[in-house]
């Protein structure tokens, strides 16, 4: 196994990278890190804050609401 890093661009969907090096013609597993695009969870925060939770205190009164739903659905209410 031989590990590269290197830069690409991507442009319309469509990965484009130079190597310096030789490979043989096979498929090869890609790794992409795109340091300006917006997490997961980043994308979770924006939501809920779009959606009014911006305080710590909204966010826990949410998670609270959430698993007082997933409990009455598996029969353990309280």
């Amino acid at each position: 196994m031989k590990i590269v890093q290197t830069k690409g661009k991507i442009s319309d969907g469509v990965l484009k990278i130079k190597l310096d090096q030789n490979f043989s013609d096979e498929e090869v597993d890609v790794v992409i890190i795109a340091k300006n695009e917006p997490d997961e969870f980043e994308e979770m925060r924006q939501r809920a804050k779009k959606n009014g939770y911006d305080s710590t205190e909204q966010k826990l009164e949410l998670i609270q609401k959430v698993k007082l739903e997933m409990l009455a659905e598996k029969g353990r209410s309280k």
